[in-house]
């Protein structure tokens, strides 16, 4: 019983320890929050032709959208 209790209390103070050095480092550097829970990176949207020939090649370019419209 004495070793899961020893065995505990280094586990909480090992997470606390993790804990207490993302904090500072949040309250330092402040980047690593942005890293986990940032925005995805936006792609460009994909140009639209008007004319057929043009379609044919956004086809050939963007193989895995229907630009058949």
């Amino acid at each position: 019983m004495q070793m899961a209790i020893t065995f505990m209390a280094v586990v909480a103070g090992l997470i606390f320890s993790i804990a207490v050095a993302l904090l500072a480092e949040e309250l330092i550097f402040g980047q690593v929050f942005r890293l986990f829970f940032g925005a995805a990176a936006v792609s460009a949207p994909r140009p639209q032709s008007t004319s057929a020939p043009f379609r044919g090649a956004d086809a050939l370019r963007y193989p895995n959208t229907n630009s058949a419209q």
